[in-house]
């Protein structure tokens, strides 16, 4: 093996485990998104000037721990 073909194969290794990486990532991510699914809403065309829109709805509290 050339050492050119060497440097090809260290390089090749590199970009699968950084392919590994970014797919582990969203794998990971998957559930996180697949909750923010339940979170969108639709306000209807009459309600918004003719056009359907989809907005993010928030919602929750905050305690100030006191």
């Amino acid at each position: 093996m050339t050492e050119f073909e060497q440097m090809q194969i260290e390089q090749l290794k590199r970009i699968a485990d950084v392919l590994e990486d970014i797919n582990g990532t969203l794998i990971g991510m998957g559930g996180d998104i697949e909750a923010l699914g339940e979170c969108v809403e639709t306000a209807p065309p009459r309600y918004v000037g003719g056009r359907e829109h989809h907005f993010l709805r928030i919602g929750g509290s905050v305690d100030a721990g006191v």
